[in-house]
């Protein structure tokens, strides 16, 4: 039998000692890879629109291709947990 994967808990906004915002612990890693995911697609979105701009087009289309990379790595990571541990749903 395999064990499900599932998220770590994670800080990743500090203010002075206190943990503000925090990856949850326990969460399936596909579900957590699903949400990930749409927030980097409406980043992609976002940041497709913003390259017609032109006062902003050129540091948009740099901030567009590494959301894009982070994308694919977050599709890639997905595809690649295996099924049967609570992933590639």
């Amino acid at each position: 039998m395999k064990t499900e994967l599932l998220t770590l808990g994670h800080e990743f906004h500090k203010h002075g000692a206190h943990d503000l915002l925090i990856a949850a612990d326990g969460v399936p890693i596909h579900d957590a890879l699903d949400a990930a995911t749409c927030y980097l697609e409406a980043v992609v979105h976002g940041l497709r629109d913003l390259m017609s701009e032109p006062a902003v087009s050129n540091e948009a289309t740099l901030l567009f291709f590494a959301a894009e990379n982070a994308l694919a790595l977050t599709y890639a990571a997905h595809a690649g947990v295996d099924p049967f541990q609570g992933g590639a749903a």
